[in-house]
């Protein structure tokens, strides 16, 4: 993997600028044609967001440009079913078993069910089994509406243009709920099961939305913004599980090696991945690969997974909460070598130095955790120490954001020190010119790390107000 030559004044978003503009590069796929409104977008938009679990979203790009959620809306419309009717009823009607074809094939199992709720097929019976609860079309949509706006963290609003140019040309989704009424397992009117199945594909979303709602499924629930629950936790594990096996249709297998993150796509452009108990991502780009799946999108994901290790089966030892303790330095029973001069300025100075003790195995959304900390409490000292003897493994892309927030404390006129006495942070091996960019920071003992900490003091006593 190769870094960004600077990580910048926010590490976080320069990182994922850094994979942004990685992925652009190329033009490969195309616009999804079968819905004419679709094949006026913009090819060239590209957004990508970021929600972590305590509710910070990062966003580079388009990610404030509105398109329609199109697919990405089927775990969500699957969720409310499950909600209102129960696990037996819809299991009765709808399966979770992959398909292995494509998201708009004619597709039943052996009980006449859909294979699962993904598919074109699955989503149009969600769909229906909501109108067996609230039969008039316009408040069944409006409840839906709702259920997405609080999963968001704001409220939405409905595409007339592109639910418009669906109802036009959608002959093969009528088809699919004709059928599935011939089969006796939709009950709802197939023309309004429809008129509700494209309405809530022609919801307006941005890649910020499509990031919080992912961040809410990571959350068992409950809106990482909002702090509200919008689902409960039973159904997430179950849209969750569905969202990993089908969520990228026929390309499911590839992307559960290869990303690894319960994910779903949508013809518009739009991929929403999710990382449970950590963050929720939000990918928006139109041009799609024969799967029906974004190209760019994909390729952003891929990224993301392989260099923060963000596939659900990459075991670490991370604890939730990376900051161990926090506390100023003048409860270090530590003696530096001063000047007795040196000594009478540092006297009573130790509470501008805070040591901030990590622990665990530090990946990426755990250091994000680390530098929101020191950007949130920096009014409150001058030198920051951050004490690694208590990490056992960090990587890559967290190491370089390690040593890139000393060089961002000291852009800011503060500063800080890494205490790594068991090299955690410059390593030896493959990855060592990396570690060591920014190394004068890092240190091995702590009475290194408070003497050089107190060399900061007193240089920025120096230093002209």
């Amino acid at each position: 993997m190769t870094l960004p030559a600077s990580l910048g004044p926010s590490l976080v978003e320069s990182y994922l600028q850094f994979i942004h503009d990685s992925c652009a590069v190329g033009e490969q796929g195309a616009l999804a044609d079968y819905i004419p409104e679709l094949t006026r977008v913009d090819p060239n938009g590209f957004g990508l967001s970021m929600a972590v679990h305590e509710g910070h979203v990062y966003s580079i790009g388009d990610a404030r440009i509105g398109f329609t959620i199109q697919s990405v809306s089927k775990p969500l419309t699957y969720a409310l079913a499950l909600t209102h009717k129960g696990f037996t009823a819809v299991d009765e009607r709808i399966g979770v078993e992959p398909s292995g074809e494509a998201f708009n094939e004619i597709s039943v199992d052996s009980q006449r069910r859909p294979r699962n709720p993904m598919i074109n097929a699955g989503a149009i019976l969600s769909a229906s089994l909501l109108l067996e609860a609230q039969p008039d079309v316009d408040k069944a949509f409006a409840e839906l509406l709702e259920f997405y706006g609080a999963c968001a963290g704001r409220k939405l609003s409905l595409d007339t243009e592109v639910y418009e140019s669906e109802m036009r040309s959608g002959a093969r989704n009528r088809a699919i709920a004709f059928m599935l009424q011939s089969f006796g397992t939709l009950k709802a009117p197939p023309e309004d099961t429809i008129d509700l199945y494209f309405r809530q594909c022609s919801v307006i979303v941005t890649t910020d939305d499509l990031a919080v709602i992912g961040g809410t499924l990571a959350n068992g629930g409950v809106n990482p913004r909002t702090g509200r629950r919008a689902l409960g936790q039973n159904v997430v594990q179950r849209v969750l599980s569905v969202m990993t096996t089908c969520g990228m249709y026929d390309g499911a297998g590839d992307w559960v090696t290869s990303v690894g993150l319960p994910a779903k796509s949508g013809v518009g452009g739009g991929i929403m991945a999710v990382l449970p108990g950590q963050l929720g991502i939000g990918v928006y780009s139109p041009l799609l690969d024969e799967h029906g799946n974004s190209v760019r999108g994909v390729s952003a994901c891929k990224r993301l997974s392989s260099d923060l290790g963000l596939h659900i089966f990459n075991v670490t030892r991370e604890s939730r909460v990376t900051v161990r303790s926090h506390y100023d330095a003048e409860e270090l029973d530590i003696e530096t070598d001063r000047t007795p001069e040196e000594r009478r300025f540092l006297n009573g100075k130790r509470n501008r130095i805070r040591v901030y003790e990590l622990q665990g195995d530090l990946t990426f959304s755990g250091m994000e955790s680390v530098l929101r900390r020191l950007r949130a409490s920096a009014s409150s000292f001058d030198v920051a120490i951050l004490d690694m003897s208590r990490v056992d493994q960090i990587d890559e892309v967290s190491r370089a954001m390690l040593v890139g927030s000393s060089q961002n404390l000291r852009a800011s006129g503060r500063d800080g020190v890494i205490f790594d006495p068991d090299s955690v942070v410059v390593q030896k091996g493959a990855h060592a010119s990396e570690a060591r960019r920014g190394a004068e920071s890092v240190v091995q003992t702590m009475t290194e790390a408070l003497t050089r900490a107190e060399d900061s003091l007193l240089e920025m006593a120096k230093e002209p107000s």
